[in-house]
């Protein structure tokens, strides 16, 4: 089915495409022949590309042993440029530079193509061997050369890429006609995959420095031993796949895999995703959810008119790691396009919070969650660098792609970093509210202050932000908070908490009281205070202790009432600088 759709998108995508067997690779140099015979050696580095700039060339993965590409490669087999003194390292240059003359002399025997001719001409005569002197000292083997005549580049030239395609069925051709499983008719079956994924374009985690990790190029179906194959068969013979199919399919994945528009670039993998036709969707609007796109999704799925959602669509993503030489497919997603987007307005939906920053509700960024959950450094105001919690961006996406529940290990995990931090801020309490709509717990969490709630360890959080604005009013100058002091014990232990910290308001509260300038507001803290704690019911009052999902509520509680508080706060100072501006 994977297979199948990636053919499907080559043959509906209707863009040019780069030739089967042909990848971008930077090529360095280029060696520059004239009809005339003129013939001279140029390097195409800049100032922006010092090491040349990328080129779409043959290409097939150089499994073992010698394979040379049709005009375009190394400096080793063009030109038998060794990679070191030894012998060894010469006889293999020569070897190579053997096999690369010998695909000239093919395609010119197999073409009638004038180009083919004089390429052939200029290398039977050892004329490039003349451009070696024009070649810098710090040139290597491994630079990429490619052959340009009269403006135009030999590779392209239509008898260079079918010459090309043939080259490269026959090489990973199995011998063998039989039934392929995708396409479901008899044709030349593969012995291979006929094309790797380069290394670049899968992610395969983070060094201790948080720098990317280099990767190799990767298989998607491997069986090179007896141990993996059914019955000790190896390579592709209990997976029948033809060239036709095995090749559209390859070149695909590459195309989606280098599309911005269509990837999602992890640490340690890659989501890609298609369309079966042309819509206006993005799944990037995960990661930049802008307001007046969110919301244009959430009407179009709430209002469900017909015609709104194009049901006969489909949505199709494919998410991928590495294992050194081989493809994972650590996900595969196959839905109608109406359901993908109803999934993505249950994410939005499920997770938006208010914030203590600015009005409204608010959508976070996929990749905001991420980081949130690493440890938070007071000092550099940030979160540390390579801290979030491992594969946690892989099972988000999961959760945002298939409509599930956060991974069990999440919740304990953000606690965790809270208690330690005490850092609260609007990823965090999405990531919270989300763990609490889903399952196991599926409750109704409103995205801001509920003022009517009555569970007891919501309602302690809206005290204990309380008791944190008391105590910030009657005593500015302080250093610490009761937050900095008592936070991770207000989490766990509130009874015990709040009759301390209830004893010290009072405090506060009849100093504030005790004072003109600060009694209105004295008094207003006080009543609120009042107000709040008869949401408690007093007969048993608050916990003793609170298990996770009390503590997750009296987070979001903290949470809310300062969001509130702040936002009303917005709101007096907004309308007094009206009135001033009235009087004025």
């Amino acid at each position: 089915m994977l297979i199948q759709r990636l053919i499907e998108h080559t043959e509906n995508s209707g863009q040019d495409k780069t030739p089967r067997y042909y990848r971008n690779r930077t090529v360095r140099w280029a060696i520059m022949l004239g009809r005339d015979g003129k013939i001279s050696l140029i390097s195409r580095a800049d100032a922006d590309n010092k090491a040349g700039s990328s080129l779409p060339t043959p290409y097939l993965t150089r499994t073992s042993g010698v394979a040379a590409m049709l005009l375009v490669d190394t400096l080793e087999y063009v030109f038998a440029i060794a990679k070191d003194d030894t012998d060894k390292a010469q006889a293999g240059a020569e070897r190579r530079n053997d096999a690369y003359l010998a695909l000239l002399k093919a395609w010119k025997d197999a073409s009638a193509d004038p180009v083919a001719d004089l390429v052939w001409e200029t290398f039977e005569a050892e004329r490039h061997l003349d451009l070696l002197t024009g070649l810098p000292d710090d040139a290597k083997s491994s630079d990429v050369v490619a052959i340009m005549v009269e403006g135009e580049w030999a590779h392209v030239r239509p008898s260079a890429v079918s010459f090309w395609a043939q080259i490269a069925r026959d090489r990973k051709s199995s011998g063998n006609d039989g039934l392929c499983l995708v396409c479901g008719q008899v044709n030349a079956l593969l012995k291979t995959i006929p094309e790797m994924v380069k290394s670049t374009l899968i992610p395969v985690g983070l060094d201790a420095a948080g720098r990317p990790k280099r990767g190799r190029d990767a298989a998607l179906i491997s069986v090179n031993t007896a141990a993996q194959g059914r019955t000790g068969t190896i390579q592709l013979a209990n997976t029948p796949i033809c060239e036709e199919c095995g090749g559209s399919a390859m070149a695909a994945l590459n195309d989606l895999l280098s599309n911005s528009r269509h990837r999602r670039r992890g640490d340690d993998n890659v989501l890609i995703w298609w369309l079966r036709e042309p819509a206006d969707f993005d799944i990037q609007i995960i990661d930049a959810p802008h307001l007046k796109d969110v919301e244009r999704l959430l009407r179009e799925v709430q209002e469900g008119q017909p015609g709104t959602l194009v049901e006969h669509n489909a949505f199709y993503a494919l998410t991928l790691s590495a294992n050194q030489s081989r493809v994972v497919v650590r996900d595969w997603l196959d839905v109608p396009l109406p359901e993908i987007k109803r999934r993505f307005a249950a994410w939005f939906l499920d997770h938006a919070s208010t914030d203590r920053w600015s009005d409204g509700v608010k959508y976070v960024p996929l990749w905001q969650m991420v980081g949130a959950s690493g440890r938070w450094s007071r000092a550099r105001k940030m979160y540390q660098p390579g801290s979030a919690a491992h594969g946690l961006e892989r099972d988000l996406l999961r959760a945002a792609l298939h409509g599930t529940s956060l991974p069990p290990s999440l919740v304990p995990q953000l606690l965790h970093r809270i208690r330690n931090d005490h850092h609260i801020d609007l990823p965090r309490v999405a990531m919270l509210r989300l763990a609490l709509t889903r399952p196991p717990y599926k409750e109704n969490v409103m995205p801001g202050l509920n003022e009517t709630a009555t569970d007891p360890p919501y309602v302690w959080g809206r005290l204990f932000a309380l008791l944190e604005a008391i105590q910030r009013r009657a005593l500015p100058e302080a250093n610490a908070t009761i937050r900095d002091r008592y936070f991770g014990l207000a989490m766990t232990q509130p009874a015990a908490t709040m009759r301390l910290l209830r004893t010290n308001a009072n405090g506060h509260l009849k100093k504030l009281i005790g004072k003109e300038a600060t009694r209105p507001a004295g008094r207003a803290l006080d009543g609120r205070l009042a107000s709040i704690s008869l949401l408690i019911d007093h007969e048993s009052g608050l916990p003793a202790h609170l298990d996770t999902r009390g503590q997750v509520q009296f987070i979001l509680g903290y949470d809310h009432q300062r969001a509130f508080d702040m936002a009303a706060a917005r709101a007096a100072k907004a309308a007094k600088n009206t009135l001033d501006t009235v009087d004025a």
